[in-house]
């Protein structure tokens, strides 16, 4: 805080000492008329002397004044340094906050940045242990198999290979009667050769008429229209415990025995929540004592709540989880 200086003024200071010469020169004054020259003579030493000492200390105090004056402007400017200083320390606290905020920011962004990398790397990672797999899987699976047209593609809308070489492994090693296909397509051919070495029977249900026929045309260039049947069956409501499906058509179902092997691949999803609940409680009934479900896209989440409900609906048979390009759930049954 600035405090003004008190000055001492050397004009008061003179204005006393006229004074007192003033009053001196009366004295002597007053001596010389009364007759007291010793008197007017004191007086005028004494006059003599105030004034010097008078000289001397307006000198002084002239001396002081611009002392003063010195002083008070140092004040001032030490004020001036004071206020400049204190607003930048002000300033210096408001940068070093904003500092440590922006640095706060940046480390934060870096953080959100290296979990999106990491987030990334480890779907990379997982996108190349699935593309060697199913290359693995695809390799084992053409080697079982001695084409007579260019076979179709795998994966994608069709089951991939990672999904058909467990199912033709089973295949292989129970020779089942009949196979059933709950949708057509790729795997229809894949199954169909197989099918063709164990002396089995493919049945393909499919809702859509186009896609049939073009099922139908495939397995015609591949001469397995001996051993693959695509039956058109268009959906139709199922309905249980209150609840309503749309399925393959029932009728479709007919003259199927012994099945072995269940590929839960349709309706699609956009059918229904649980489009593909149906084929258990519709099919098992027409099941061998020994047989397999396969629930293709069990990862995703209405395909899940399918699984859940086959487990807890139908203890008998004991679930597996594989993972895979889209999942695959296992339903097993063995009484032998």
């Amino acid at each position: 805080m600035r405090v003004p200086p008190v000055r001492c003024s050397s004009r008061s200071a003179l204005l006393s000492a006229g004074a007192v010469q003033a009053a001196l020169a009366a004295a002597y004054g007053l001596g010389a008329i009364g007759q007291r020259p010793f008197l007017s003579l004191f007086s005028v030493v004494a006059t003599a002397t105030v004034l010097a000492v008078f000289a001397r200390t307006g000198a002084i105090l002239r001396r002081t004044d611009r002392n003063t004056d010195r002083i008070q402007r140092l004040h001032e400017e030490l004020y001036r340094v004071e206020r400049r200083t204190a607003s930048w320390e002000e300033l210096g606290e408001s940068r070093h906050e904003e500092c440590l905020r922006a640095v706060s920011d940046s480390r934060a962004r870096m953080e959100q940045e290296f979990r999106l990398v990491e987030k990334r790397f480890s779907s990379l990672d997982r996108a190349v242990h699935d593309t060697h797999a199913q290359t693995e899987a695809f390799v084992d699976l053409r080697a079982l198999v001695q084409p007579r047209a260019p076979l179709p593609p795998l994966g994608g809308w069709a089951a991939s290979a990672g999904v058909l070489r467990p199912m033709i492994g089973w295949i292989l090693d129970n020779g089942p009667k009949t196979i059933v296909e709950c949708g057509s397509g790729s795997s229809s051919v894949w199954l169909g050769y197989i099918a063709e070495r164990t002396g089995s029977a493919v049945v393909a249900l499919e809702h859509d008429a186009d896609h049939a026929r073009a099922t139908r045309e495939l397995v015609r260039a591949h001469g397995l229209s001996d051993v693959v049947e695509v039956r058109l069956a268009p959906l139709e409501e199922w309905e249980s415990g209150g609840e309503t499906w749309r399925w393959y058509a029932r009728d479709a179902l007919e003259g199927l025995a012994e099945i072995g092997l269940i590929f839960v691949d349709g309706p699609p999803g956009a059918t229904g929540p649980t489009a593909r609940y149906p084929a258990l409680p519709l099919l098992l009934p027409l099941c061998a004592e020994t047989v397999a479900v396969f629930l293709d896209d069990a990862a995703r989440e209405q395909d899940r709540a399918v699984s859940d409900r086959w487990a807890a609906e139908f203890p008998e048979l004991v679930r597996s989880r594989h993972r895979g390009e889209k999942g695959l759930d296992t339903f097993m049954r063995s009484r032998t």
